[in-house]
């Protein structure tokens, strides 16, 4: 789950392409797939390609990986799920 929250947190991911990753990570949408090594070295090098100022490839899969993450924020799914809970059992 842990692709799951860096797309709550607006982060894209390069991971291993295995089995199943496709459900979560869509190519040039929320992150990219790498199979070797090398491949994940390229995909950095492009993702930080004029860093910091024009970084327009990692921009476009941080909005990827924001679209797809939560649409809500972490403190407004704390104050509407956790917190009564917390409030309930310790009164």
């Amino acid at each position: 789950m842990k692709v799951v929250d860096m797309f709550g947190c607006g982060l894209p991911v390069c991971a291993a392409s295995f089995s199943c990753i496709e459900e979560l990570v869509k190519v040039n949408r929320n992150g990219l797939l790498f199979s070797t090594s090398s491949e994940l070295a390229d995909e950095l090098m492009m993702l930080f390609k004029g860093f910091p100022e024009e970084c327009v490839t990692l921009k476009s899969l941080k909005d990827g990986a924001l679209s797809t993450g939560s649409s809500s924020k972490w403190s407004a799914e704390w104050g509407t799920n956790a917190l009564p809970l917390v409030n309930q059992v310790i009164g």
